[in-house]
């Protein structure tokens, strides 16, 4: 029994003693890597501001590699011109570039994933051929990883390497790609057109996106004849709605007579983006192709639409106006839902009680939007408004429905704008 509790004693004693001198390992090795990466800091600092290269940077032992890259990748991220330079070579001289090139090759994903995007930093143009063979490694992580190496690296070469895994069977590998190259910037464009004029409409699509996010005019003639150089039928619906609202952001006035015959075309998706590359161009002469938009019979189409002539200045509110007189209904509630957004709703309340043109064109629209049936924002502001003479005057118009009475009130002139002459254009005040 004695003999039993004395191991026992003896075996509490060394767990003690084996904690304490876990703790106390752990603590030297992280006050060693601490004095480590603070000699480290301060050697790359002077580097970067002088030019003067410590002995302590070039002769890195293997467990000092992977802290001094980890240092040099901080100020990398953040250096521009000369001083970069001088970590890049650095990089080389030290041998991270030749480990970090080995490590590519290593089993675990995660010694993959944290050499390519070293490499990334400072690898340069010739480390885009071995990181571009993980953009097809099972592992998605890996993938993303070495899709952001090679924007950093951000050559033409890098680009197409890019370009290509836009048709990668996953989506959220493909939309990885799309950032990355949209991050690349013009670099990304004459690939992204190749993969435009290919047959993979997966990847189409998305390089029609990327070029509108990154206004490529020299795109334009590969996005048109995507819309018009093959019958609709042999082009798919997504990317004739990405290739339309692409040549909206990149903006040119010599795309509109494209985009407006795309407007009219069969296919819901593709005339809702026209709405948004019309209003993207911002050409007043596309209100009329917008305003028949408005009568859609697809939501999506009345909504965008509408929301492009709230964009577009005086002209697309007046038209606006327009609508909340026509017979559609959903015209109408989409009319009332942008005048209200972009805020003229209110602005045409504060002078319901002006004299002349201007209170009668107020009093004009507010009897249309009524009449419509738009009236809970109108009822709000009732009760927000000051207590002056246009809360009464929206107050009256909202208890009579929307009619106008038989004479203007006492007090104001004899209207002489739109109210008093059938069919002239109603104009927002």
């Amino acid at each position: 029994m004695l003999w039993a509790i004395a191991v026992m004693a003896i075996l509490n004693v060394f767990m003690v003693v084996l904690t304490l001198g876990l703790k106390a390992a752990r603590t030297v090795n992280r006050r060693g890597i601490e004095a480590r990466s603070a000699r480290f800091e301060a050697a790359l600092g002077d580097l970067i501001l002088t030019g003067d290269t410590d002995p302590i940077l070039l002769r890195p032992n293997g467990r000092d590699m992977d802290l001094l890259s980890t240092k040099m990748i901080e100020y990398l991220s953040l250096l521009r011109g000369e001083q970069r330079g001088r970590l890049v070579d650095l990089a080389e001289e030290a041998g991270l570039v030749r480990k970090f090139f080995w490590r590519l090759r290593s089993r675990n994903r995660w010694r993959k994933a944290q050499a390519a995007e070293s490499l990334g930093h400072f690898g340069g143009p010739k480390a885009v051929g071995p990181i571009a063979l993980l953009l097809s490694y099972e592992d998605e992580t890996v993938r993303a990883v070495a899709a952001r190496a090679l924007a950093r690296i951000g050559t033409p070469e890098a680009a197409g390497h890019l370009a290509h895994t836009l048709n990668d069977p996953s989506e959220l590998t493909r939309l990885r790609m799309a950032e990355n190259l949209e991050w690349l910037g013009p670099v990304a464009t004459e690939p992204l057109v190749r993969i435009l004029r290919g047959d993979n409409p997966r990847a189409r699509v998305l390089a029609a996106r990327v070029l509108g996010n990154l206004r490529a005019a020299e795109a334009r003639p590969a996005l048109l004849q995507t819309l018009a150089g093959a019958p609709a039928e042999e082009v798919p619906v997504d990317l004739r709605a990405q290739a339309t609202l692409a040549l909206g952001r990149i903006g040119n006035p010599d795309d509109v007579p494209g985009i407006l015959a795309a407007s009219e075309g069969e296919h819901w998706p593709v005339r809702a983006q026209a709405a948004n590359a019309l209003e993207a161009i911002g050409d007043v002469n596309a209100i009329p192709a917008l305003k028949r938009l408005t009568v859609d019979l697809e939501w999506w189409v009345r909504f965008n639409a509408s929301r492009a002539l709230a964009n577009m200045g005086p002209a697309g509110e007046r038209a606006l106006v327009e609508a909340l007189e026509g017979e559609d209904p959903f015209a109408r509630d989409r009319a009332a839902s942008s005048l209200e957004a972009r805020g003229i709703t209110r602005r045409t309340v504060e002078a319901l009680a002006e004299p002349g043109e201007r209170g009668s064109n107020a009093r004009r629209l507010i009897r249309a939007m009524t009449r419509a049936g738009a009236v809970r924002y109108l009822g709000r502001l009732t009760e927000t408004l000051p207590d002056d003479e246009s809360r009464k005057e929206l107050v009256r118009i909202l208890k009579s429905g929307g009619e106008p009475p038989q004479t203007e009130r006492p007090d104001s002139p004899a209207p002489t704008g739109p109210e008093s002459l059938p069919g002239r254009e109603l104009v927002p005040v």
